[in-house]
């Protein structure tokens, strides 16, 4: 749902719910279950529940029901989301606005990356985050591994487990570089997620948030992150 139009993807395919493809001689229709949140489709990050539709497969259900019971929402929740799965005019209206602002708020982070020499993975047309490289930011020898301190360091990020054996590999003065552009982003107050937490190839590649508002990304523009001083 979260689908727009961008300028290297005008031609973004729109949304399609899975539970509208014809399965047939495609999949077995036990096989085929809908996942989806408040948190990101709905804009709602601050109720963690979330939903599993599967028509065909009753005992995946079952089981499933034998532990829901340790995990229901609060009945808040559910009004609040019953009461706006059933409100029609609204969700058209949410679905097309929500779409909009996304292409808008996708243009304008970019805008600003090509400004400040920021390259990103371009082609996206769902979602809420940018994949960038601030190695431009960060000097040309970070994620570049040097052979004389290269090492083999396990890819694991904060409560994951990579899987077995699975390594990258890096140098300790683009690692030391990163941990220290990540602290001076947080001493701007400025939070945004560091490649490590995703398993990057390389160091210096960072998963940038663009679906807010207008004024908190010019806030974060003002920020000094220019030209950072070598630590």
């Amino acid at each position: 749902m979260s689908i727009y139009k961008t300028a290297s993807n005008a031609s973004a395919v729109p949304f399609t719910s899975a539970l509208a493809i014809d399965t047939t001689n495609l999949i077995d229709p036990n096989l085929v279950h809908i996942l989806y949140g408040m948190s990101k489709d709905f804009s709602s990050n601050g109720l963690r529940s979330g939903v599993l539709l599967s028509q065909h497969n009753a005992p995946l259900l079952s089981s499933l029901k034998s532990i829901a019971l340790f995990s229901w929402p609060v009945s808040t929740t559910e009004n609040y989301w019953t009461t706006l799965l059933n409100d029609r005019p609204f969700l058209n209206y949410y679905f097309t606005e929500n779409s909009t602002r996304l292409a808008a708020s996708y243009a304008r982070m970019t805008s600003w990356f090509t400004a400040h020499g920021i390259k990103w993975v371009e082609g996206s047309n769902a979602g809420f985050f940018l994949w960038a490289d601030f190695r431009g930011v960060l000097g040309a020898d970070i994620g570049v591994v040097d052979e004389e301190e290269e090492e083999m360091v396990e890819a694991v990020a904060v409560n994951e487990m990579p899987a077995q054996g699975q390594v990258y590999k890096t140098s300790k003065r683009a690692k030391e570089r990163d941990e220290w552009f990540f602290g001076k982003l947080m001493e701007a107050k400025v939070f945004i997620a560091t490649g490590d937490a995703f398993f990057a190839e390389e160091h210096g590649w960072y998963r940038v948030t663009f679906s807010v508002p207008e004024s908190i990304l010019k806030v974060v523009y003002l920020r000094p992150l220019d030209s950072p001083v070598q630590p």
